[in-house]
């Protein structure tokens, strides 16, 4: 018997320890391997592609210092999605300052990096660093302020600013992006609604500088990465086009955004011409689509969905650009260039070239006259082949969808950063848009309290009591 019970307590034993070393070896085995799940309904934690490639393509170690409380808003959010960061780069390092719990760490710190305001998270790599706010991280809603509700959070921008602050701190050259000036273009530090204020801050926290310039000196300024024509209501000298003309000859980039010329509102800005010898052409038209038409506005304002195949929308798949009076741009054969269609109408949109009717109010009609559809909008154009020294152009027939009235409008700064990132070459770098974090509310009528009440206080309760009742019953028998 003695020898049995050994035997039975020596198996226990090592069944006991095989048990444990499994248990820990499955630990292990997920604290090396495991996958995170987003179950939010608008995939607010989920990282996009383009922060993905980036944290992929990370050389040098970046630093992350938050300076957050556990009570600090945006904290869970913050931390969440900063977790999602970290699994998808070893050369990210997180650390979390309480400054509440850790007041001489906190003032140690904020003195090394230069922290003066609470609720910041800090990015490091060598000596640059970058500084990201929570006001910078989320959009509110406070319509519901006066009635005393509290605010509401209508988009968080955590991967948008966290990226790019990354991006910020790896990339030590800055682009240089000049808006030209003169011909009644947008201002990029307009902050009315026809300013370009918010794409320059936007282009800011991508780490893009932005700058003007007058192209009459004949020249375009040496250190021009990418010049932007944003509009022009009057037409550009011929030195100024020799100048456009020779800064593209030489590799440059440009971003040209034309409007349609109508009652003269607007003149022919002179680039249409130039823009051919591109691999570009800009019509004399105005855009329309009934297929497209929303609710309130004029035909004029067209609402695209149908992207083609090139980096700058191939990420714009669902998402809709809002591009209020345009006119058409398509692809044209030219020496040395290669040219794509960017966007288009849907079949039932054309392009009304009968100008004069439009500018009396008159209604026109589609004829054989007319630009047919499904009408290009925009277009993408490159030095062939495309060399690191190459141009690169991008095209599109309005201006309006970039100013602050238009440009937080569905898919609009999409289209505008990635095009601009494209151009300067940083097609890792193609935009990422807030998400709408899920606005859920349960509201229960009398009834259904006190069902809720009677299940939890009564039923569950009782349900357990007759559990017991039926075990005692059962070991009695």
């Amino acid at each position: 018997m003695r020898k049995d019970t050994v035997v039975a307590a020596s198996s226990t034993s090592l069944a006991v320890l095989l048990a444990v070393a499994l248990l820990g070896m499955v630990n292990w085995l997920g604290y090396r391997h495991y996958v995170r799940s987003d179950w939010t309904g608008s995939q607010m934690y989920s990282l996009s592609d383009k922060s993905t490639n980036i944290l992929k393509d990370l050389k040098d170690p970046v630093r992350i210092i938050v300076f957050m409380t556990q009570g600090s808003p945006l904290y869970t959010e913050a931390r969440e999605l900063l977790t999602r960061y970290q699994a998808a780069s070893p050369k990210l390092t997180v650390e979390y300052i309480d400054p509440e719990r850790e007041p001489l760490r906190t003032q140690q710190l904020a003195q090394e990096f230069g922290v003066s305001v609470a609720n910041t998270v800090v990015f490091v790599a060598a000596d640059r660093k970058k500084y990201v706010t929570s006001d910078q991280l989320a959009e509110y809603d406070y319509s519901g302020y006066q009635m005393g509700q509290a605010p509401k959070m209508k988009a968080f921008k955590g991967e948008e600013q966290f990226t790019s602050a990354i991006m910020g701190v790896v990339n030590p050259k800055m682009p240089k992006i000049y808006f030209t000036t003169g011909h009644g273009e947008a201002d990029p530090d307009g902050p009315g609604e026809g300013g370009l204020s918010q794409v320059k801050e936007a282009l800011k926290r991508d780490n893009l500088a932005v700058e003007k310039t007058n192209l009459l000196s004949g020249v375009v300024p040496e250190d021009c990465d990418l010049l932007v024509v944003a509009g022009p209501r009057a037409a550009f000298a011929p030195g100024e086009l020799t100048a456009f003309k020779a800064y593209l000859d030489k590799g440059g980039r440009g971003f040209v955004l034309l409007d349609p010329v109508l009652g003269g509102r607007v003149v022919g800005s002179g680039l249409e011409t130039l823009l051919k010898e591109f691999g570009v052409q800009v019509n004399e038209d105005l855009v329309v689509d009934p297929g497209r038409r929303l609710p309130f506005v004029g035909l004029e304002s067209v609402y695209v969905t149908d992207f083609r195949a090139h980096p700058v929308v191939d990420a714009m798949q669902g998402l809709a650009v809002l591009l209020p009076v345009a006119r058409s741009v398509t692809t044209v054969s030219a020496p040395g260039a290669t040219s794509t269609i960017l966007l288009t109408t849907s079949d039932q949109g054309w392009g009304e070239t009968d100008l004069q009717s439009i500018a009396d109010r008159q209604p026109v009609a589609k004829d054989a006259k007319d630009t047919q559809p499904p009408v290009s909008l925009g277009v993408a154009a490159q030095s062939e082949p495309d060399k690191d020294t190459g141009w690169r152009l991008v095209v599109i027939g309005n201006s309006t969808f970039v100013t602050n009235s238009y440009v937080a409008n569905v898919g609009n700064p999409n289209l505008a950063l990635n095009a601009i990132n494209w151009l300067v070459k940083r097609e890792q770098a193609l935009g990422i848009a807030p998400r709408s974090p899920e606005q859920v509310n349960l509201f229960l009528n009398a009834g259904q309290m006190r069902t809720i009440v009677l299940i939890s206080l009564v039923g569950l309760p009782g349900l357990a009591i007759l559990a017991g009742v039926v075990v005692w019953w059962r070991r009695r028998r």
